[in-house]
């Protein structure tokens, strides 16, 4: 007979509790997170899709400095100290690799990864109505390697990476900044430059690193010795980067070109649904027919108001093709999670397909029949000094310097020499330029989630949003 010890069944029962106690603590709680790992070949944030890019295209030419500048020495503004005003043959700053039938560049497009970018109230005002330029340069997807070409000498780019520039009025602001709504009077335009660079939509300005689809102009610098090609003035935007293992993309489109063409009626500067103006007779390039129209008013009139450099604003409205946002591998769960927000145009349409087997988002965007740009804003006269001209010209001189108020001094007195004296006078005030109401959006930030599509007939901007994508 095998006598039982009571102190041991104690023992036994207390085991057997603890151990339901524990097993029933596990179901009760919630089960720990599994992280999902994809395989796949990681994917940028943003790209083309680009058989479609490829076709909007088309063949990418190999040009030359002359064909697209009229000249393959000196560059814009420089060359007149050269050769005189009359003699210039760079009549643009901005040469059209592919002139359209009325003068402007064709646009171009391109994905890739930025490496580099900065902005600044540094660049030419005659053509920047919208402040000084944010510039980048990126590394471009090879079906693209073509769009950068150095037509000059000097060393330019790297080979693979294009040069764009856009200017810091353009990108969507706040529609609380002043700016937005209308320009302090009298304001000079590097003030007015300067103030363009602040109150940006959090996360609009392109960083390094970030992935980049990008539509502009397909245009030479013919300002510098390179030559180079450079997308300018950009359109479309599309750029973002990994956060938090989601892809964050803005997008927005600018609607607004530089023609290049003056006419000294300014109230046909910012009428950009009336192409006609660009053909009219009076509507010239800066070089040299605008300046020497100038000088010969002077004589006939004998005014000696401040020279006026209004140019005319040329609308764009060509639609991007098809861009695809995608969700990088890291994520938990197995479910392709898609929020945006779009504020929009009327007329703007805005699509998209998913593939939930990719975690990739295609947007088709279109403008449609019932589209229409909304002409520039606020339109004034930003005064700019010669000294200040002077000193931000130099950057075309290869190291030397430029004298626009001497040169055009000189050059008209040679020619009506007995008016050498009003010159002088209206030469002494500072040369005055289109400015316009920088442009502003109300668009939520991306912590808001949902998908949201809103239009909105006040906003001059084309489309603005933001895109996350991400695995839950």
């Amino acid at each position: 007979m095998i006598r039982k010890n009571p102190k041991s069944k104690f023992i036994f029962f207390t085991i057997l509790v603890f151990l339901l106690s524990a097993l029933l603590a596990a179901c009760s709680s919630s089960p720990a997170t599994v992280k999902t790992i994809r395989t796949g070949p990681e994917q940028p944030a943003v790209t083309f899709v680009t058989s479609k890019a490829q076709s909007f295209n088309g063949t990418i030419p190999t040009e030359n400095a002359t064909t697209v500048c009229g000249r393959d020495a000196y560059g814009f503004i420089q060359e007149i100290q050269h050769v005189g005003i009359l003699n210039t043959k760079i009549t643009k700053h901005y040469g059209p690799m592919i002139p359209l039938a009325n003068g402007m560049p064709k646009q171009m497009e391109a994905s890739g990864t930025i490496v580099d970018g900065g902005g600044g109230n540094v660049d030419l005002p005659f053509d920047h109505s919208f402040g000084g330029d944010f510039s980048m340069d990126m590394a471009v997807q090879k079906p693209y390697l073509k769009l950068h070409q150095n037509l000059g000498t000097g060393q330019g780019d790297p080979p693979g990476e294009v040069h764009m520039e856009i200017q810091m009025g353009e990108i969507p602001h706040f529609n609380s900044d002043p700016l937005v709504h209308k320009l302090p009077s009298g304001i000079s335009w590097p003030d007015y430059a300067t103030s363009a660079e602040s109150s940006i939509l959090p996360g609009f300005i392109p960083q390094k690193g970030d992935s980049a689809a990008i539509e502009g102009d397909w245009i030479t610098d013919c300002g510098h010795p390179d030559f180079h090609s450079e997308l300018h003035e950009m359109t479309f935007m599309a750029f973002g980067n990994d956060q938090n293992n989601a892809a964050v993309v803005q997008t927005f489109y600018n609607p607004y070109l530089p023609s290049e063409l003056y006419n000294p009626d300014t109230a046909l500067s910012p009428q950009i649904n009336k192409p006609s103006n660009m053909s009219l007779s009076s509507s010239v390039p800066l070089v040299p027919n605008f300046l020497v129209n100038t000088v010969v008013n002077i004589v006939k009139t004998k005014s000696t108001a401040a020279i006026s450099v209004p140019m005319l604003v040329a609308p764009s409205n060509v639609a991007p093709t098809p861009f695809t946002v995608c969700a990088p591998n890291q994520g938990t769960g197995n479910n392709f999670d898609l929020t945006y927000d779009f504020v929009t145009r009327p007329g703007v349409s805005i699509s998209k397909s998913i593939n939930n087997s990719t975690g990739c988002a295609t947007f088709s965007i279109k403008f449609t029949s019932s589209f229409k740009n909304l002409p520039p804003q606020g339109q004034t006269q930003c005064p700019v000094s010669w000294s200040w001209l002077n000193q931000n010209s130099a950057g075309y001189a290869l190291g030397g310097t430029i004298n626009l108020q001497q040169t055009i001094l000189n050059d008209a007195s040679a020619v009506f020499p007995a008016s050498k004296t009003l010159f002088s006078e209206v030469l002494q005030k500072q040369m005055r330029v289109n400015c316009y109401d920088i442009l502003g959006s109300n668009l939520s930030s991306e912590s808001s989630g949902g998908q949201t599509i809103t239009v909105s007939n006040s906003q001059i901007l084309p489309f603005v949003g933001w895109i996350k994508a991400e695995w839950n």
